[in-house]
């Protein structure tokens, strides 16, 4: 029995044909920051995290999960098959004996294989394995690495009465059918050389990094004197100035509240959305504020290019933003609550 304390999935927004598809902003990596980011809690403990990695994972997963997670992780690989999965589920609980709690993070996309399987889609799944009786058996067997567990999380998520002492799982996927996207499209969207040099908005790679607690994991700065947030942190209090005086907050990456929207239409996107442009279209852009005084702005994803109304409640999910440098660079984009 797998050891599994807290679990949680997440299925893209978009579809080809009915089946979910990773969106042209999404690969393995975000969709498995974004599963974990439904887990209540993550494991904790004073050594860095393992976490066993199932699927197809682009290499930023080596830098990038402790960035997006905000502590050091210890990564180990398993094959991509449903053996792949059971194997990381077997070396996470021969943790648990020892008293260790670690992620198995597993990602599937069968988009990108020549003749993926009738009525499946793409999924990630984090699962939280630690000391303590069994609540799920581990997944093993069957074609695709990912239905079994699957299919334990739906039964879990279903239960009437869980008991939140014991179990914790969480979906976050699409209420209605995928948004229908056209798959010559979605490659021309995902497709983008790395080797492309962005002109409209250069963020050198240096102050990139260094943004990143703000941009990726929404860490405001609170002033201890005038009680001011600063966001994105800047080091320096934003009313009254002082830098010594300054602490770290975590803004929420759900719940905010739509203050102002529009739609950069075509020929008016910076140059490094050309590519988007040409195959999605128009995208939305809007002013959230993000806790009491807090406020960002957000390409908004997963959604038609029509303004949002003021008032609407968005939550945030990493995503691609663009090539530069040789490398995606990734942020925070706003998603429509309720529909994704």
């Amino acid at each position: 029995m797998a050891r599994i304390e807290r679990a949680a999935a997440v299925r893209p927004a978009f579809a080809i044909d009915g089946r979910p598809v990773a969106g042209p902003d999404e690969d393995g990596f975000t969709l498995a920051v974004a599963a974990v980011e439904r887990l209540p809690a993550l494991p904790v403990g004073p050594h860095p995290l393992p976490v066993d990695l199932v699927g197809e994972f682009p290499e930023v997963i080596e830098a990038g999960l402790p960035a997006a997670l905000g502590r050091p992780v210890a990564l180990h690989r398993h094959e991509e098959r449903a053996a792949g999965l059971a194997e990381a589920v077997a070396d996470a609980n021969d943790r648990a004996d020892l008293g260790e709690r670690s992620l198995v993070l597993a990602v599937d996309l069968p988009e990108r294989s020549d003749d993926p399987a009738p009525g499946e889609g793409a999924l990630a799944i984090a699962l939280a394995i630690g000391p303590g009786d069994g609540l799920l058996r581990s997944p093993a067997g069957g074609d695709s690495p990912l239905r079994a567990a699957e299919a334990a999380l739906e039964l879990r998520t279903a239960d009437p009465a869980p008991d939140p002492g014991r179990w914790i799982g969480a979906w976050d996927r699409p209420a209605a059918p995928g948004r229908p996207i056209d798959a010559a499209a979605l490659r021309e969207a995902a497709g983008a050389s790395v080797h492309g040099v962005s002109e409209g908005a250069y963020v050198p790679r240096p102050r990139y990094l260094e943004g990143l607690p703000s941009r990726w994991r929404l860490v405001a700065e609170r002033c201890g004197v005038c009680g001011a947030a600063t966001f994105p942190a800047r080091g320096v209090c934003v009313r009254c100035g002082r830098r010594d005086a300054l602490s770290g907050e975590l803004l929420p990456r759900d719940g905010g509240t739509v203050v102002a929207s529009t739609v950069v239409g075509r020929g008016g996107q910076p140059t490094e959305f050309d590519r988007s442009v040409e195959a999605l279209g128009p995208y939305g852009v809007v002013l959230v504020e993000l806790a009491p005084g807090v406020r960002g702005t957000f390409q908004v994803a997963d959604a038609p290019a029509l303004p949002l109304a003021i008032g609407d409640r968005v939550g945030t999910r990493l995503r691609r933003l663009y090539p530069l440098e040789g490398e995606w660079r990734y942020g925070r984009k706003a998603v429509p609550l309720g529909g994704g």
